[in-house]
């Protein structure tokens, strides 16, 4: 992939509270070809309190979405996955085939409530690796336990060797002065692996935007680290290897 790859997108139309008719998802196609974006990993909410497509029904959905995108020429690949809300027996549903991992690889996309316990999130992503995956922290700097001490943050890297993911949007200051503050800090440390959009929207603050924060990130913390962060990290997981 020449381009950026976005790993977490609610792209696909009408299945959660993301891209809302087949014209919007197109819309949002066209912004993340002209944004640098060659590939996106449609992520569609995935929570055990509500109706969800299934896993068939994601490919499906992305193989007509990726057909009108070919015939428009919008040069974005797509891959299916899931932003998944953690629950007990996720471990079991994943080796179900009930729900889906990123791209097909061991990677899973996780996400918890913000104020979520720092014990739980720890013993919940432990639980993931002893199934075998290798978890992915959706937008790490919302859940304010693991952020308001970045001590804390490092620790839960050390004690499960998950892997951290934050929102281009909040890197921007585009979800207020506290994530924003929070995201640059991890990103300095180093503690961040994936960049993503968290796109829902072909408008606003939810699209798929990547291009300035890139060059935000390459400015401040050097070419490499931005090459990394949006094109290395997310190739490893189309390829189904360790970072």
């Amino acid at each position: 992939m020449d381009g950026y790859i976005d790993i977490h997108s609610h792209v696909i139309p009408c299945v959660d509270d993301g891209s809302q008719s087949i014209e919007q998802s197109v819309k949002m196609l066209e912004i993340a070809a002209l944004e640098g974006i060659s590939a996106i990993i449609a992520t569609p909410h995935q929570k055990a309190d509500r109706r969800c497509v299934t896993p068939e029904g994601i490919v499906k959905r992305i193989e007509i979405l990726q057909k009108k995108a070919d015939e428009l020429k919008i040069p974005v690949k797509l891959f299916p996955g899931n932003e998944i809300f953690y629950r007990h027996g996720l471990g079991e549903l994943l080796e179900l085939g009930k729900i889906r991992t990123l791209a097909d690889s061991h990677y899973v996309l996780v996400e918890f409530l913000p104020g979520e316990d720092f014990g739980y999130i720890r013993d919940a992503l432990n639980r993931l690796i002893s199934f075998g995956y290798w978890p992915v922290v959706a937008h790490v700097e919302r859940y304010m336990n693991v952020v308001k001490d970045l001590r804390k943050a490092e620790e839960l890297k050390e004690d499960t060797g998950c892997y951290f993911q934050v929102n281009a949007a909040s890197i921007m200051g585009e979800h207020g002065f506290g994530e924003k503050t929070v995201t640059r800090k991890l990103l300095k440390q180093g503690a961040v692996d994936f960049v993503g959009t968290d796109a829902h929207r072909s408008e606003g603050r939810r699209s798929p935007r990547l291009r300035e924060c890139a060059g935000w990130i390459q400015k401040r913390l050097g070419k490499e680290y931005a090459d990394k962060l949006l094109k290395g990290n997310p190739q490893a997981v189309l390829e189904d290897r360790v970072i």
